[in-house]
């Protein structure tokens, strides 16, 4: 019977660890204020068969849709048709789309797929196709600017694409289409409002640079070939916050997405960072959001905490000021926030506990609501207003919510 005195401490460490876990998960808090305020209300939802891909209108009035075993995109207006789509058509391949504001345009194309670079443009009225084209190289991404005049593409050919979408444009192909290059692989692009400038995140040749809708560089960053060769191992994301003032840059090593870090430039300041924070050699799978104004951004990610021969890894999320500095952060091994949302003023963020469950969280970081999915988050798309949130389930569910 000599292993009772080490089963006793066993109990008694476990005893310890669900106490302490106890003490330190965040409390749902339920006031008739909290209610009031509705920080997430569910618009609609609705099966889907064969999801491959989903994207919401800047104002989420109408969802695009990529679905089906050979690939087809839709349009959905939510409120006014919620049972079946505005239209459908054959898009073989598409696993990506977006659309513009008012359902102008939609876009689809196959995400990283080398063997099928097609970019399919069609009007949103009807779903007429109004551009099918075959770019040079795999597609990394695609965007319209939210007042529709423009689609970017980026490829793995070091090219971007750039459609101006017009009526009187689309009869002449040559026309609407022109591309540059660029000095690594893009992997992400971001428009303002306006579509008067754009954005580009790059590996490869790796950092962030803004373009003219022409293609003229307006700054670069780093401002040096050399110093972008020598972090040519690093993928760097750039988005734009929604008065298209300030870029978010996210970047991390290419295998795991390890050691990200976090730039924020203003548009107009000539490339240098107003900060930088680095997230640690410890971290990894980064996800981040900006405010509409820029005076906030949120991040999460994994962090792999080693004790001897053992290791094990934890969520944290992180809310950090205009200058870089942290309001608040959280997360453990009990609690397991992912990121998926920030408010566009910042006083609400919304996370994933990795499973069923989305939690609203109040801008001191303490869990304001919660709401249960009908199955596991696989994906989630925000608008560029920042209102309006699109989740597909693991059950084949796709649900809407409206941000309060």
């Amino acid at each position: 019977m000599r292993w009772l005195p080490g089963l006793a401490v066993t109990v008694l460490l476990c005893g310890v660890v669900l106490l302490w876990g106890h003490a330190s998960r965040p409390k749902v808090i339920r006031t008739a204020a909290a209610q009031d305020a509705a920080p997430m209300t569910l618009l609609w939802s609705q099966p889907i068969a064969g999801f491959r891909g989903a994207a919401v209108s800047p104002q989420g009035e109408l969802i695009a849709l990529a679905s089906g075993a050979k690939g087809a995109v839709s349009l959905w207006h939510w409120r006014t048709q919620p049972t079946r789509p505005l239209w459908i058509h054959p898009a073989t391949g598409a696993s990506s789309v977006a659309v513009s504001a008012a359902g102008g345009s939609v876009v689809a194309w196959s995400a990283l797929d080398p063997a099928l670079s097609d970019f399919s443009i069609f009007r949103g009225a009807d779903g007429t196709t109004l551009s099918h084209r075959t770019l040079d190289g795999a597609i990394w991404d695609a965007r319209l600017s939210a007042d529709g005049c423009y689609a970017g593409v980026v490829t793995g050919s070091k090219l971007l694409y750039l459609y101006t979408l017009s009526d009187e444009t689309y009869t002449t192909e040559d026309k609407r289409v022109h591309h540059w290059s660029l000095d690594g692989i893009g992997n992400s692009i971001a428009f303002p409002s306006t579509g008067s400038y754009l954005v580009c995140g790059t590996w490869d040749d790796s950092g962030v640079a803004c373009y003219t809708p022409q293609g003229a560089c307006l700054w670069q960053y780093p401002e040096s070939a050399a110093a972008r060769r020598l972090i040519s191992n690093r993928l760097f994301f750039a988005q734009l916050s929604g008065n298209g003032r300030y870029v978010l840059g996210v970047s991390y090593g290419n295998v795991r997405q390890s050691a990200p870090a976090l730039f924020l430039w203003r548009t107009d300041g000539g490339g240098n960072p107003q900060w930088k924070t680095e997230l640690g050699e410890d971290a990894f799978y980064p996800k981040a959001q900006i405010t509409a104004d820029g005076s906030f951004v949120a991040v999460s990610y994994l962090r792999q905490i080693v004790r001897g021969n053992q290791s094990l890894s934890e969520h944290r999320l992180r809310l950090l000021d205009s200058l870089g500095n942290t309001v608040w952060e959280r997360g453990g091994l009990l609690f397991s926030p992912t990121l998926v949302a920030l408010s566009p003023d910042g006083q609400r963020t919304i996370v994933s506990d990795g499973q069923r469950t989305l939690y609203a969280l109040r801008q001191d970081g303490r869990i304001l609501t919660s709401h249960a999915l009908p199955g596991l988050l696989r994906q989630s798309v925000l608008s560029a207003d920042g209102h309006t949130l699109l989740v597909y389930t693991g059950d084949g569910t796709l649900s809407l919510f409206k941000l309060g």
